[in-house]
């Protein structure tokens, strides 16, 4: 082998890799030279410049953040997490389709990705830290500024994209997700007022991209589902928080208390309808279909939960209700009607269901004199007359 000719090849190789890597070493000071220009057009409501600068800036970044020499290098990451935030900014404000891609959650994880990345380096942790802290009091004072005029639409972004950035210094900001939940509730409020519930079910699926396990915008929204007349959705809603946290009683028993609600207002409805109109059999099957939902619901709260006495005593309440009407129905008939029996007997066992969720939210609530005249009432009616004395004299006042 020619040695003058290897070395030679190897020298070349070097300076190919060399003059690569001055070229990727170029591409991050050319993207932080260029990005310096998008504080001043940004800051001057320049919108049109800061996404020229900004889009310059992203072509000296990108082939910096594929190459191996400056992949893994800080300054890169501070530049590309600076320049991609930026270019959310600006696609959030103008209209223009070539933006759209920066609004995306990848876009997201890349700039917070990259700014995590560059505040473990010791050299740019300060530089994050600035960056970072900038933006959140710019954000909070936005949505301080909106708040007070009413705009809680506006507030909420503002906050609650001061909650998302502070999270990349590992931040948990309690006051800043306050605020921003402080803010939905009102804006929430604000589009029920206005009797504008899809713009109220729109909005609370923005709140939930920022806060998935809030249980209390999941309820809302079911709530607003049903004030629609929307089932499905409601369902939906249901699903969704479910998935989220699996193992929530408190969530059950609103749940079941909202269909148990929901049945009793068609059902209400019912009395007010000829058997006769055409709406009268699908109302009746989604009160139906709600009671199943609403027993479903309260039974898991409790299985999950016991000593939820919501949940214990909306389920009583439910089977007291059924076996009312069971009870109602069985007086019309006839005695010699067939189907007279087999209801009494649904009616009883109605009320025999409804002995031990009422007993379970009795020994939270051991007071309760109406509860306790119900079960006086239960026990007698299923024939245990030593409990029903029991209840009785608790019911009166007595040990």
């Amino acid at each position: 082998m020619n040695w003058n000719k290897l070395k030679l090849g190897l020298l070349s190789a070097s300076l190919v890799t060399s003059i690569g890597i001055q070229a990727q070493n170029s591409n991050v000071v050319s993207a932080a030279v260029e990005y310096k220009k998008f504080d001043m057009a940004f800051y001057t409501g320049n919108m049109e410049q800061a996404k020229e600068v900004l889009l310059k800036s992203k072509e000296y970044i990108d082939p910096a953040m594929e190459h191996a020499s400056t992949k893994e290098d800080a300054k890169a990451h501070l530049y590309n997490g600076k320049i991609h935030f930026g270019l959310a900014l600006v696609s959030g404000v103008l209209d223009d389709e070539a933006l759209k891609e920066f609004q995306s959650e990848e876009n997201k994880e890349r700039y917070e990705s990259s700014l995590k990345f560059a505040h473990n380096h010791r050299k740019f942790k300060r530089d994050v830290e600035d960056f970072v802290n900038n933006w959140v009091t710019m954000s909070t004072q936005a949505g301080t500024a909106s708040f007070e005029n009413e705009d809680f639409v506006s507030a909420f972004a503002g906050f609650a994209g001061a909650y998302e950035l502070s999270k990349i210094l590992d931040k948990d900001d309690a006051d800043m997700k306050n605020n921003a939940m402080v803010s939905a509730q009102n804006a929430i409020n604000k589009f029920k007022n206005d009797e504008d519930y899809d713009g109220a079910i729109e909005f609370i699926k923005l709140t939930k991209e920022v806060f998935p396990g809030n249980v209390d915008l999941t309820i809302q929204a079911v709530n607003l589902a049903f004030a629609k007349g929307d089932m499905e959705q409601a369902t939906t809603f249901l699903n969704e928080a479910v998935e989220t946290d699996p193992e929530n009683d408190v969530l059950f028993a609103t749940m079941g208390t909202v269909f148990l609600g929901s049945a009793d207002d068609l059902a209400e409805q019912l009395k007010g309808m000829d058997v006769t109109d055409p709406n009268f059999t699908s109302i009746s099957d989604l009160a139906e279909e709600s009671y199943a939902k609403a027993e479903a619901n309260l039974s898991k709260a409790l299985e999950l939960n016991p000593k939820n006495k919501d949940a214990a005593y909306n389920l009583g309440v439910l089977y007291l209700g059924k076996g009312e009407k069971l009870s109602l129905i069985a007086k019309q008939m006839d005695f010699n009607d067939p189907r007279y029996n087999e209801t009494v007997a649904q009616s009883e066992e109605m009320y025999k269901k409804a002995i031990v969720p009422l007993e379970m939210y009795i020994e939270q609530e051991p007071d309760n004199t109406g509860v306790l005249q119900v079960l006086f009432q239960v026990h007698r009616k299923a024939g245990n007359t030593e409990k029903a004395l029991e209840y009785k004299r608790r019911a009166e006042g007595g040990n």
